[in-house]
């Protein structure tokens, strides 16, 4: 008998073991820094630390306050990565029609691919 089955039996069982094991690792360490307020304070502050930094090195993006009191939230959108709405809007739609347009040359030409069989003479003349 091959021991193949077993080996993959052991593969995947030990693998979810493994998985289940690390996740319970992860949910109890972030279970104790949470109650520890000192060390949530710390991370709180390393991200916000992470974040300053990430903000200063962008050069698409200015990082000082807008000079409107009111914004919506499509320019806030708009200003994160500087995307237009109809600008991706348009560039979507175009890629849409070229890759229908290819479809459709694609199945014109070849007609198989897309279950359209032609049929042979002689079957077509045995079925009149």
């Amino acid at each position: 008998m091959s021991r193949a089955p077993i080996l993959w039996l052991f593969i995947t069982a030990g693998g979810a073991a493994l998985l289940a094991f690390g996740l319970t690792i992860g949910l109890l360490t972030t279970r104790r820094r949470r109650e520890d307020p000192i060390a949530q304070r710390l991370t709180d502050a390393a991200t916000r630390e992470q974040y300053r930094e990430e903000e200063k090195s962008r050069p698409d993006r200015d990082a000082a306050d807008p000079p409107e009191g009111k914004i919506t939230v499509t320019q806030v959108r708009q200003g994160v990565r500087g995307h237009n709405v109809s600008t991706v809007l348009v560039a979507s739609l175009v890629a849409t029609v070229v890759v229908g347009f290819v479809l459709f040359v694609w199945v014109e030409f070849y007609q198989t691919s897309a279950g359209k069989h032609s049929i042979p003479k002689e079957a077509a003349e045995r079925a009149r």
